[in-house]
């Protein structure tokens, strides 16, 4: 430890007459207020030093000692990524007996301070005593541009110079690119009790590389404009005193003329690169005091690792562990607002695949990909929903392929209620029963009708079945009926009460529709007349301006599903699990997507599972 001034005139008098076992945890908090220098280190003022008492049975005691401080100037063996201020803590650990003196103890240990970075300090470490060292920090760089008021200054020029509606415009855009690097670092040296040296060393590293873009439109409108010129000509030669009474029209007639909105989306892109070693042993030649001393301070795993392979004679391993992850993300968020209500929702992609290395280069990986979505504040919202892609070994190998992981693919849609309405159930009914479900009939759940509760409708599919279900390259007419059956429900019109009915409407049309065609739609209730009209709900409007991305998402799904099942029956490199998963994420954006393709895997799958939840109160339905 540095060599500084602490005030202990205070501590002396509760100590002097008390051993180690007869005072608290903390003996001592302070701060140092001046700079400290240790080893070539210079620490910046303020900071910590505390001593704790570890009392560990009847007959052993331990004085902890700790220093906590950025320090400025280049650490040679440190992670060279950071700047050059990190934070860093120091710790010593001191074997005393539970009846010696607190204050002797005390001063005995602050008259010859101890520190990792001196081997010397290490050399004179007891059995049971410990040397740590933990290491630090952060370093972000971020650009951002930011377009603002752009269609304010245009809208004279849109709307003409004369207008009895006052409007004002508040728009923005913005992007940022930020990379955000964070390193942390320990090392901690400890004496057995056979008197060995044991290395504890970890080492944590990521890489956050980020895209974000904000777009937001917010409008005020008021016809104040056109209200001023009237009241100024009713009151434009009244008498001072009915001033105050024109003010109070004005303002009455201000409020309930005045219309507020926000619109806005935002879209973030994130690849987080994470790396976490740990390397634990006990060095059998003390010999190799120094050497192993430089070689973990110098924080290079793959030399340590290379160390424990070779040199087995004068080390024990006792842990060691490497492993990395990759999880890419993408995130969009549109919001509106009018006064004080607020819809939001998300829209989020997220896949993960993590390596773990043993000591002798054999790997586990894992993977999982989960696309989801969800609206907040909005009154009987929709669906939610949740697709799951897992890829996981089961033990380690020498080199890993596809062919070595277990499968399995999770879809399930929630749809939560502050009072479930009879339709609410009705749908969810029918959502399970095209997913293959036993459904109870609706009058089971006449306990549920107006009670808050939620309605879940899942399907899981194991490797054999995801695999049976990827198996045959069919046509593009395979897609027909499932699209049928996932257009919107509605308990208005017969065509769509059911999935059957759906089926029987709209699969002529989507048949066509997959080979760019048209068909007619033997609507025969009002939906005709919709239909006819192409408005929103329609067919037209749900193959179209409705979905527009819709023979791109699907052509990506199926193109993802390909590449699935070659990784699932050939020979490939793990990492083609996340462009898959890519692919077919790109088809589980919106709710009719996710229905079609739930009923698509279905129909193939040689094997799945589905059932239906619905909780309300203490009740619990299944099918």
């Amino acid at each position: 430890m540095p060599r500084f001034t602490v005030d202990l005139d205070v501590l002396r008098h509760a100590l002097l007459d008390r051993s180690l076992s007869q005072v608290g945890d903390s003996l001592l908090q302070t701060k140092i207020t001046s700079p400290l220098k240790i080893s070539g280190l210079t620490f910046t003022p303020s900071a910590d030093f505390a001593v704790r008492v570890v009392n560990k049975d009847a007959n052993v005691a331990f004085l902890k000692y700790t220093l906590s401080a950025k320090t400025d100037g280049r650490i040679a063996f440190a992670p060279a990524s950071l700047g050059a201020t990190r934070d860093v803590e120091l710790s010593d650990s001191r074997i005393h007996g539970a009846t010696d003196n607190a204050w002797n103890a005390l001063t005995s240990d602050l008259a010859s301070p101890r520190t990792l970075l001196d081997l010397d300090d290490v050399k004179q470490l007891k059995p049971g005593e410990s040397l740590t060292m933990e290491l630090g920090g952060a370093l972000t760089a971020a650009v951002s541009f930011s377009w603002s008021d752009v269609l304010a200054t245009k809208l004279p020029e849109i709307l003409g110079e004369r207008l009895p509606i006052a409007v004002k415009l508040k728009s923005g855009f913005e992007t940022t690119a930020s990379v955000k690097v964070t390193d942390q670092f320990s090392v901690g040296i400890s004496r057995t009790s056979e008197g060995h040296f044991h290395f504890a060393v970890k080492k944590a590293a990521s890489r956050n590389h980020t895209y974000a873009l904000e777009v937001s439109y917010g409008v005020d409108v008021t016809a104040m404009s056109g209200i001023d010129d009237v009241l100024n000509a009713i009151f434009e030669k009244a008498p001072e005193q009915l001033e105050k009474v024109r003010n109070q029209i004005r303002k009455r007639l201000s409020d309930a003329l005045t219309w507020k909105a926000a619109t806005g989306f935002a879209y973030e892109y994130a690849r987080i690169d994470e790396n976490e070693s740990i390397a634990e042993f006990v060095l059998l030649d003390d010999s190799r005091l120094a050497d192993d001393y430089a070689l973990v301070l110098d924080g290079d795993f793959a030399k340590i690792a290379e160390a424990l392979r070779t040199d087995t004679a004068s080390r024990e391993l006792v842990k060691y562990l490497n492993e990395a992850t990759l999880t890419r993300s993408s995130s969009f968020g549109f919001s509106l607002g009018l006064g004080k209500w607020t819809l939001k929702t998300n829209d989020e992609s997220v896949f993960r695949q993590t390596t773990r290395t043993s000591l002798d280069g054999f790997q586990l990986i894992t993977s999982r990909g989960t696309r989801k979505y969800d609206e907040k504040n909005v009154p009987q919202n929709d669906f939610e929903w949740t697709v799951d892609l897992k890829a996981q070994m089961k033990e380690f190998l020498e080199t890993p392929s596809s062919l070595d992981f277990d499968y399995g693919l999770h879809l399930l849609i929630t749809l939560e209620r502050g009072a479930f309405s009879e339709g609410d159930l009705t749908r969810m009914l029918d959502l399970a029963a095209m997913w293959d479900v036993c459904v109870p009939d609706v009058s089971e759940f006449h306990e549920a009708i107006g009670r808050k509760g939620s309605a879940r409708v899942q399907l899981v599919l194991d490797r054999d079945g995801l695999a049976a279900a990827l198996a045959t390259d069919v046509g593009i007419d395979s897609w027909a009926e499932p699209l049928a059956m996932a257009m919107p429900y509605s308990s208005t019109f017969p065509e769509r009460r059911t999935f059957e009915a759906r089926r029987e409407t709209y699969a002529n049309a989507w048949r066509a529709w997959l080979h760019e065609q048209t068909a007619a739609i033997p609507a025969r209730s009002a939906l005709a007349m919709i239909e006819r009209q192409r408005a929103p709900g329609s067919f037209a409007w749900v193959s179209g301006e409705g979905h527009p991305q819709l023979r791109w998402r699907l052509n990506a799904f199926v193109s993802g599903a390909r590449q699935l099942h070659e990784l699932m029956t050939t020979t490939q490199a793990p990492a083609k699990i996340g462009d898959a998963y890519g692919a077919m994420q790109e088809f589980w954006s919106q709710r009719l997507y996710v229905l079609a393709a739930g009923r698509w895997l279905l129909e193939r799958a040689s094997s799945a599972r589905a059932t239906l939840q619905v909780e309300f109160g203490e009740e619990t339905i299944t099918g």
